[in-house]
């Protein structure tokens, strides 16, 4: 049985010790299939921190899973283009962790997607395989689509390669309960956490992966910007970025379906793997910006290491000072 050091204290963390997070190719064949297994555990599982008072306003929260999606919902736009959205997200992937193995027997690591090297041609990747050791597959196939121009981005892209419901492997018979809040067309719903039961949709695109994810998009996010400000700004797509997708858009883009939805993206269990790969290029201890999304100082104040970050139905509320570093706080890992 692997030890649990979810709450180990920062003093005992060391790099011999820590939990390592690797890719998710090279994790072995039950390795994989048993973090999916937990994954669809939680799925099915009732929800854990929600009282029954509270269920009333959120209807469309059916499972502890859902608990994680609701809680991203509910903050998004004080966790993207704020100071706390590497933090915070560092935190919510750390806390899931925790519930796939505590609740679930999950006896590994939270593995992550190197989506760069899967640009090219996404959809060939072994993660969207379709067999038991994958993470599922494509969407079925839509035919007859056009293209589709975005206002906010003023671009027009192409459709995916699926666009339907998830055919093989794992999470084919899944049910996605909440959202889409702020999908393209007209299929959103009208209330933030209505109940909404569907399958789960992708739409693999390598268009996004071959303009936004490539290995030079990242290289040069990291060696052109020595300003936090400028990093966080080109790597979500906002203020001074003349590409409105950044790296982390078009990470969820290239997926499209549930991943395209900026609210409620972690209905897609894929969103999990997606964001270690931009922990990986964390820059520890330096903060800037505020908590709110668009907003910029002094109209709104800056964020501090002393601030409490919300977490609602997943976890109690953590000190931003406290989620910075990846082996201190409630936090022990490394990459490979």
């Amino acid at each position: 049985m692997r030890q649990n050091i979810g709450g180990r204290a920062s003093a005992s963390c060391t790099y011999a010790n820590a939990d390592v997070r690797r890719e998710w190719r090279t994790l072995p064949r039950a390795t994989r299939k048993a973090f999916t297994d937990a994954v669809t555990c939680l799925q099915k599982m009732k929800p854990r921190r929600m009282t029954v008072g509270q269920a009333k306003a959120y209807p469309g929260v059916k499972s502890r899973y859902d608990e994680y999606v609701a809680t991203h919902i509910n903050y998004t736009y004080n966790i993207h283009d704020t100071s706390d959205f590497f933090a915070w997200h560092r935190g919510f992937v750390h806390f899931l962790e925790q519930d796939l193995r505590d609740l679930c027997g999950y006896p590994g690591v939270m593995p992550y997607w190197n989506w760069s090297e899967d640009a090219e041609a996404p959809q060939n990747s072994p993660l969207f395989s379709g067999d038991t050791y994958s993470m599922g597959s494509n969407g079925r196939f839509v035919a007859g689509r056009t293209d589709t121009w975005l206002a906010q981005q003023d671009i027009v892209y192409p459709p995916g390669l699926g666009g339907g419901c998830v055919q093989r492997g794992p999470f084919t018979n899944y049910t996605v309960n909440l959202g889409p809040l702020s999908l393209p067309g007209n299929r959103n719903v009208a209330s933030m956490f209505q109940y909404n039961p569907r399958c789960l949709e992708r739409d693999i695109n390598p268009w996004f992966s071959k303009k936004f994810t490539t290995y030079t998009n990242l290289t040069t996010l990291m060696l052109e910007n020595i300003y936090l400000e400028d990093f966080q700004d080109l790597a979500q797509g906002y203020g001074s970025a003349t590409n409105k997708f950044g790296v982390h858009g078009g990470g969820h883009w290239q997926i499209g379906g549930s991943m395209m939805d900026f609210n409620s993206s972690p209905s897609d269990p894929l969103m999990w793997l997606i964001w270690q790969y931009l922990d990986i290029w964390n820059r520890q201890f330096a903060i800037s910006g505020t908590a709110t999304l668009g907003c910029k100082s002094p109209d709104c104040p800056q964020m501090t290491l002393d601030d409490k970050l919300p977490f609602g139905f997943v976890a109690p509320d953590q000190t931003f000072r406290s989620l910075m570093d990846t082996m201190a706080g409630p936090l022990c890992y490394r990459y490979e």
